[in-house]
């Protein structure tokens, strides 16, 4: 599964502390190499965190690649 692959979105929701919070939206609104948003920051960090070692052996051992296909 290409997690970067441009499909329909869906909502997910989580708490950050307020100071990453403001560094986030800081960050996003002073980058002009391209559109981005605070969701494609959310998907990319996601992305990456799926990707540790310990998560990639997590989602082999359960076949959590096939879960909800």
């Amino acid at each position: 599964m290409d997690v970067n692959v441009k499909t329909s979105k869906e909502m997910i929701r989580g708490y950050v502390s307020p100071d990453l919070k403001r560094l986030v939206k800081a960050v996003v609104g002073v980058r002009i190499d391209r559109d981005l948003t605070v969701s494609d920051v959310l998907e990319e960090a996601i992305a990456d965190w799926l990707q540790r070692p310990e998560n990639v052996a997590l989602i082999e051992k359960h076949h959590l690649m096939s879960v909800g296909q």
